[in-house]
């Protein structure tokens, strides 16, 4: 049979041993979080910055592109804004004078 005082010891052998695995388990856990902090999460940071710096890079060039197409369109063809320019103003004119026609008819039949 086993005496008291050996199992005694062998608990507070197996109570040490449990004591220091649980300190070693913190300071993992501690240098885990440490790591994911320091390194992967500022990595996906710097990659996502990276990814927003390369689209606006990108849409602002896509902007310049599209305006200096939309200048060499204007520079291309002045005659055809000209002439669009003055078959608006015909309409609208047209437009105007009938209009005018009408509602003065329709007015003087009235009085």
């Amino acid at each position: 049979m086993i005496t008291s005082s050996h199992q005694d010891a062998r608990a507070a052998n197996l109570l040490s041993r449990v004591s220091e695995d649980v300190s070693l388990l913190r300071q993992d856990i501690g240098n885990l979080v440490s790591h994911t902090a320091h390194q992967t999460v500022a990595g996906g940071a710097r990659e996502f910055a990276e990814n927003a710096r390369t689209r606006i890079a990108a849409g602002k060039e896509y902007s310049a592109e599209q305006l200096r197409a939309l200048g060499e369109q204007i520079k291309q063809h002045p005659a055809a804004w000209l002439g669009g320019a003055a078959a608006v103003g015909l309409i609208s004119a047209g437009a105007y004078l009938l209009f005018r026609g009408e509602s003065g008819s329709a007015h003087s039949q009235a009085s």
